[in-house]
């Protein structure tokens, strides 16, 4: 469940976020490299269709923050990618140091700076 403290307050968002921190919890836990890739897939699907769709609410509302927006979650999903790919390759250490190090990590900082500001946007025009 996604903390509190992980929360911005407008449903469409704290949605998003809350299938992403699912996800990104039972990769962690997962044991079984087969099933870990599985679900490492799974995380990188969600995520596309994640930032298409907070994408297209910062286009919607002409939102200053779009580009800058954008390019970080460009560098995201090919992160995301290159240690997915690792992963299929039988380098599990580098799929799961990812994961248990970094994901997490960029999550929490991507969330307070750059979807804090998008939900305090959208809640300004609702």
């Amino acid at each position: 469940m996604l903390p509190d403290s992980l929360k911005v307050g407008l449903a469409v968002i704290d949605d998003r976020h809350e299938e992403f921190w699912t996800l990104l919890e039972k990769l962690k836990s997962e044991k079984n490299d087969e099933v870990f890739v599985l679900i490492f897939a799974r995380l990188i699907e969600h995520t596309k269709e994640h930032f298409t769709a907070e994408e297209a609410d910062m286009r919607q509302i002409a939102s200053a923050n779009l580009h800058e927006h954008t390019q970080e979650h460009k560098k995201a999903l090919e992160e995301m990618e290159y240690f997915y790919s690792k992963g299929t390759k039988g380098l599990m250490p580098f799929a799961r140091n990812y994961v248990n190090d970094r994901a997490e990590n960029w999550f929490r900082q991507h969330l307070l700076n750059m979807d804090s500001d998008l939900a305090r946007e959208l809640k300004k025009r609702q």
